[in-house]
């Protein structure tokens, strides 16, 4: 499992269901929002947008809320 690092907060890849992941947003000691992939496609896209150091402010989070990290 990876971790990206962004300012104020990180991104923690987590085991989900079998090959699908989930991916934690972690701001100090709390998880903030944890971003559900609806299916492996969305996974990987999910990991390239943050391979290429994309900010998850304002994307959805797989149950329809929005992400504000502050």
């Amino acid at each position: 499992m990876r971790t990206w690092e962004r300012e104020g907060y990180t991104v923690v890849e987590k085991e989900f269901d079998y090959d699908l992941h989930e991916f934690e947003v972690v701001k100090g000691e709390e998880v903030v929002a944890t971003i559900t992939p609806s299916d492996i496609e969305n996974m990987n896209e999910i990991i390239e947008a943050l391979d290429a150091g994309e900010d998850v402010n304002g994307w959805e989070d797989g149950s329809g809320n929005t992400i504000s990290v502050k």
